[in-house]
C-alpha cells in the first residue's frame, strides 16, 4: 500500500510541476514560446518517461524525486549537460537516405 501511495504521489508532484511549467510558458510572447520549443519538447517527454518509470522505480527512488524541489527543470538541466548524440544519429540517418535515394535513381 505505502508503494502505491508513493507512486501517486510522485505522478501528482511531476504533474503538477508540468502544469506549472505550461502555465509559465503560455503567459509568454509567441515569439519567446517559440524559442522554448526544445524546451517544451523535453519538458513533456521528461514527463512521459517518468511516469512509466515511476511504476518501476523503487520506493527509496520515489521518495527520493518527491523530496527534490523541481524535479523536472533538475532532470532537463542534467539532460542538456549528457553528451549529444541525437545530431550523430540525424546525421547518420540523413546520409543513409541520401545513399538510398541515389542508389534509386541510378
Amino acid at each position: 500500500m505505502y508503494r502505491k501511495q508513493l507512486e501517486a504521489t510522485f505522478c501528482w508532484k511531476i504533474g503538477g510541476e508540468l502544469k506549472l511549467f505550461q502555465y509559465q510558458v503560455l503567459k509568454k510572447e509567441k515569439e519567446e514560446i517559440y524559442g522554448l520549443a526544445y524546451r517544451i519538447d523535453c519538458m513533456l517527454r521528461i514527463y512521459e518517461i517518468l511516469i512509466e518509470l515511476s511504476r518501476s522505480l523503487s520506493a527509496e527512488e520515489l521518495e527520493g524525486c518527491i523530496r527534490t524541489s523541481g524535479l523536472l527543470d533538475f532532470l532537463y538541466e542534467r539532460w542538456l549537460k549528457a553528451p549529444d548524440t541525437q545530431n550523430e544519429e540525424m546525421e547518420h540517418s540523413l546520409c543513409s537516405s541520401i545513399r538510398n535515394l541515389c542508389e534509386s535513381a541510378a
